[in-house]
């Protein structure tokens, strides 16, 4: 009781509890079991991402809902805007129903949690900190602080200084674990295995680099980089895999101007050994290519034209070169680039040195490493945190 008189005093202090923007109509709701996923910056969707694949990779009916605090159009696919005001929130839990609600990072919004906690529903704490707590106290109500922290019934500190912080605000220590944030870690893009056997046995010893989601505008600057390359390995085989399929007859009209044997996938399933360049012209998942080449560049870095997520090549082991357009992936190259598990090339002359510096093996060996510690270091606190979940909605959900 002494928890809810503390909360009540301070919403009073906040003002009306009922402001709220126009309640926005929601969508379906899917059967199963509602996570609702409370974001404070876009840059957290991925992640949340991640934990949806990650609870219904068991086939379990598990849906993962995000709430976007300041949302916009351009992540209607990703998320919903986030209840405003004590209306619009009791209307969307009405809705959803979610079974736990998990609050990662970000301001505590008082009248948010306040409603969660009326509705019963489990509420958790990922990739929790201390920042922010103070903007929280604006009309202080002694215990208030203690009450809001005290809902959350785990709370996934991101390190020690963190939760010893959280614990001093009121936080309970017996919920309170650290785990390291919760960032974001690539899907393991599929192939089939048959395919990728028949490839690599075709291809052999042979040094191999791939461009990944290259545009036509793009050829001769990749041909022009294969060129100075192959001085230095002159078995060496490029994989080009074009934007778009259709673009393929394109692309090997382009690169054979510039006197390589081009053949396509379509007409012939694996290179021979003639071949300088293999074109993609079919539809098979970039899994494959990525397994099969060492080296990556990601097509569309240098002219802007869109690329695809260095964190897919990353986690499969192959060694990545990206221009400076990485757009929508400022993040996840940012994080190569930290951790020096990638590397960052400013102008298409650069491309073919960097290729022929890294048909040194132990050099690829030690790009592909740093990227594999860097997209997976995410993973094992997603998956403590998709297990923690699951344990709870055995003990929720009949």
């Amino acid at each position: 009781m002494a928890r809810s008189l503390a909360i009540a005093a301070y919403l009073a202090g906040l003002g009306s509890p009922d402001r709220s923007d126009k309640s926005t109509e929601q969508p379906p709701r899917p059967n199963g079991a509602i996570i609702w996923a409370r974001c404070s910056h876009p840059d957290q969707l991925t992640a949340v991402e991640n934990l949806d694949r990650k609870l219904s990779e068991d086939g379990d009916p598990v849906r993962v809902i995000a709430t976007l605090l300041d949302w916009n159009p351009i992540f209607a696919d990703r998320a919903l805007p986030e209840p405003r005001g004590r209306t619009d929130t009791r209307k969307f839990i009405a809705h959803w129903q979610p079974v736990i609600s998990v609050w990662i990072k970000g301001d505590l919004a008082p009248l948010l949690l306040a409603e969660i906690r009326n509705a019963g529903i489990a509420t958790i704490f990922v990739d929790a900190s201390a920042e922010g707590l103070e903007d929280v106290t604006g009309t202080w109500v002694p215990g208030a602080m203690k009450s809001l922290l005290s809902q959350f019934e785990a709370v996934f500190a991101v390190d020690q200084t963190a939760a010893d912080r959280l614990v001093q605000a009121g936080t309970r220590a017996e919920t309170v674990v650290v785990t390291g944030a919760m960032e974001d870690c690539a899907p393991t893009l599929p192939c089939n295995e048959a395919d990728r056997s028949e490839i690599a046995a075709a291809i052999g010893t042979r040094p191999v680099w791939l461009a990944a989601g290259a545009s036509l505008e793009e050829c001769g600057d990749i041909a022009r980089a294969h060129q100075l390359a192959s001085r230095r390995a002159h078995r060496l085989l490029l994989i080009f895999v074009p934007k778009r399929p259709d673009m393929a007859d394109h692309v090997t009209s382009e690169l054979r101007k510039y006197g390589f044997n081009v053949a396509e996938r379509s007409s012939e399933p694996a290179p021979s050994e003639i071949t300088q360049v293999y074109v993609v012209d079919t539809e098979e998942d970039m899994g494959l290519w990525y397994r099969i080449a060492p080296i990556t560049y990601l097509g569309g870095t240098l002219d802007g034209g869109g690329c695809r997520d260095p964190f897919e090549a990353a986690a499969l082991g192959t060694a990545v070169l990206y221009g400076p357009q990485v757009a929508p992936y400022q993040r996840h190259a940012a994080r190569l680039n930290a951790a020096g598990a990638s590397r960052l090339i400013r102008s298409p002359s650069e491309l073919g040195p960097n290729v022929e510096s890294l048909l040194s093996a132990d050099k690829t060996a030690q790009l592909a490493h740093a990227a594999w510690d860097v997209t997976s270091r995410g993973a094992g606190v997603t998956n403590r945190i998709a297990a923690f979940i699951q344990l709870r909605l055995e003990e929720l959900v009949p």
